[in-house]
């Protein structure tokens, strides 16, 4: 048995997270450029690497795959310890081993933890996007490092801001949407209590009718009986008994509160309405300007790619009536 191979058999499985990180010795980092590299975002980085291998062994098919590595990266990242969403950059050992299970499950856990020793280019603990994609792909950190990106790059950066003025704006309408959901949530409730008000009114002018009517009966005869039937019957056409008083309060504050809510739902429905308007405008913006680009030749076909990714997402999170794309189909574009 290899020296190295036995090296693998007596050494512990860790027990935890901290344990995993140490249990992976370090190799010297091999090129400055990559680091700073890695520091981008998951998407930037991988946007990096479609730029410069496209026709190299990357593709639209594979552009798909990635967008899915990415979306991996960023769902990890809020399981762990900084949880920094889309800015994140790298995961810690712990996550890094649960990434390559989830999808390169025919390694073991020995041979995992021999490929993330591999992956981490720049020495620190943690596997950025960028080296998984060097490592999957069988690139060298130089080729990475000098992968070309385009003369095209300006143009693609404004077509970005875009798509980011896009993004932002898909947030503010997910939060009317939430809103509105919430207001209309609230519109029930107060409904069903208005419903409970009104039930419980009815019932104590029932009971109340049904009291002077017997009152009335007895008030008819003589005597002592007929007296105190009387002078009751007198208090009470005289002002509402406590629990009918109560049950009509209840009953005007919940219509209240009903007319309240319902114009919160009026408001959170004009809200989300102008947010959608602005978020159509904001996409037939970005729309022209990648567009534009599209049309000129200067590389950064991963960029473009990714934005047209971003611009299909986009359109399916619109209501149906105001969308674009058709996506009965899977999405497919190849700049």
């Amino acid at each position: 048995v290899p020296v190295h191979a036995l090296h693998h058999i007596t050494q512990p499985q860790p027990r935890c997270q901290k344990e995993a990180c140490r249990s992976i010795p370090r190799t010297k980092m091999s090129n400055p450029d990559f680091a700073k590299l890695c520091k981008m975002r998951y998407k930037d980085q991988a946007i990096w690497f479609l730029n410069g291998f496209w026709g190299d062994g990357i593709n639209a098919k594979e552009a798909d795959q990635v967008w899915i590595f990415v979306k991996k990266f960023v769902e990890l990242e809020n399981l762990g310890p900084h949880r920094r969403g889309e800015e994140g950059n790298e995961l810690d050992q712990f996550w890094s081993a649960k990434f390559l299970e989830d999808f390169n499950t025919a390694l073991t856990a020995i041979q995992r933890k021999e490929a993330l020793r591999t992956i981490d280019q720049d020495n620190n603990g943690m596997m950025s996007c960028l080296e998984y994609l060097t490592w999957r792909y069988k690139k060298s950190v130089d080729e990475v490092v000098k992968a070309p990106q385009g003369d095209n790059r300006a143009a693609i950066e404004a077509a970005q801001k875009k798509l980011d003025a896009v993004q932002a704006q898909l947030r503010d309408c997910e939060q009317k949407i939430a809103n509105n959901e919430a207001a209309l949530k609230e519109l029930k409730v107060a409904e069903a209590e208005l419903t409970a008000a009104y039930a419980e009114l009815k019932a104590q002018e029932d009971a109340l009718n049904k009291k002077k009517e017997e009152l009335k009966a007895k008030a008819a005869g003589a005597g002592v009986a007929g007296a105190r039937a009387k002078n009751e019957l007198a208090q009470l056409e005289g002002e509402d008994p406590l629990p009918l008083r109560k049950a009509k309060l209840t009953q005007e504050a919940a219509l209240r509160r009903v007319n309240k809510q319902k114009t919160a739902c009026e408001v959170a429905k004009e809200q989300l309405e102008a947010a959608y308007a602005e978020l159509e405008q904001r996409m037939a913006e970005a729309r022209a300007e990648l567009d534009s680009v599209k049309a000129k030749s200067g590389g950064g076909k991963g960029a473009i790619w990714w934005m047209e990714r971003e611009l299909f997402e986009a359109d399916w999170r619109l209501p149906q009536a105001k969308r674009r794309y058709d996506h009965s189909k899977p999405f497919s574009f190849d700049p």
